[in-house]
């Protein structure tokens, strides 16, 4: 079943965040982008907070009463282009072990009604490209590779 995600989820919430985040931080970067310790909470934290404000998409699909897949993302204001706005996800994420189950695939459906019904006309998300298991699943998505965003290590 997919829901809203409420503050009585918070901690189900934290863990599938801290799942991410620490792929992120097992991935071979460039040594600069790491996800700091107890981030995974103060993401969650803010995105709590911004749940009353109807410009966040927090949801998750629960098998009973467990948490086994989640989006998380927020609307951008885009005054200078004509699509106006468009909802940028910033974690999607699927419990290990309950993967390629179709939980994202039904919550990325849900996704796109809420846009819909908000009259949002785009969903813009990025990936790692480290992150291969995540590349292949958007490459198979509705999604398509729009533009490419570059990183440069200064220090």
């Amino acid at each position: 079943m997919i829901r809203d995600l409420l503050e009585s989820d918070r901690n189900q919430t934290i863990e599938l965040v801290n799942q991410f985040f620490r792929k992120v931080n097992e991935l071979e970067l460039d040594g600069l982008f790491r996800i700091r310790p107890r981030a995974a909470t103060k993401f969650t934290d803010i995105y709590f907070k911004l749940i009353g404000t109807g410009k966040v998409y927090m949801r998750g699909f629960f098998q009973e009463e467990e948490l086994v897949s989640l989006v998380i993302g927020r609307i951008e204001e885009k005054p200078h282009l004509e699509e106006e706005r468009s909802l940028f996800i910033d974690l999607a994420v699927t419990k290990l072990g309950k993967k390629k189950k179709g939980y994202m695939s039904e919550l990325l459906k849900d996704v796109d009604r809420w846009c819909l019904e908000k009259n949002i006309p785009s969903i813009e998300l990025r990936a790692i490209l480290k992150n291969e298991e995540a590349i292949q699943f958007w490459n198979k998505s509705s999604f398509e590779p729009f533009y490419i965003r570059y990183r440069k290590k200064i220090i």
